[in-house]
């Protein structure tokens, strides 16, 4: 019984860290489009802001959407993992799938970012 609820708990935990981290993730990719339409930024600005968008859309996301304190490791590398189809299918989906990029930078990152705010996330909550 308390199996099948730790999988309960962590299977809701993963979907909603990486839903929150997709919405925090459309809001700042919004916010920049409006930066790059206002001021004249190089383009070569644009590949670094999006990775680094992606790694704080994450990170809250695990932040905010963990509550249950276990597996914090897993939970966070399988949210960066589904985050990361997510976004892209998401990305892919607005350009009309015309202009489909797969970043292997998002493959080597967001695991490992997902993973170590996952260990915080539920540390932090282990305190509480």
């Amino acid at each position: 019984m308390e199996k099948s609820t730790n999988l309960k708990c962590s299977i809701t935990d993963i979907l909603r860290a990486t839903l929150i981290s997709v919405l925090i993730s459309l809001a700042l990719v919004l916010i920049f489009a409006m930066i790059i339409k206002f001021a004249a930024l190089p383009s070569k600005v644009i590949m670094p802001v999006n990775i680094a968008i992606k790694v704080i859309s994450v990170l809250l996301g695990t932040l905010i959407g963990f509550k249950c304190a276990e597996n914090g490791l897993i939970k966070g590398a399988v949210c960066g993992l589904i985050y990361m189809l997510f976004t892209f299918l998401i990305f892919a989906a607005l350009s009309g799938f015309k202009d489909i990029k797969f970043s292997f930078i998002d493959l080597a990152t967001l695991p490992v970012v997902g993973a170590i705010s996952g260990i915080i996330s539920v540390n932090i909550r282990h305190k509480k």
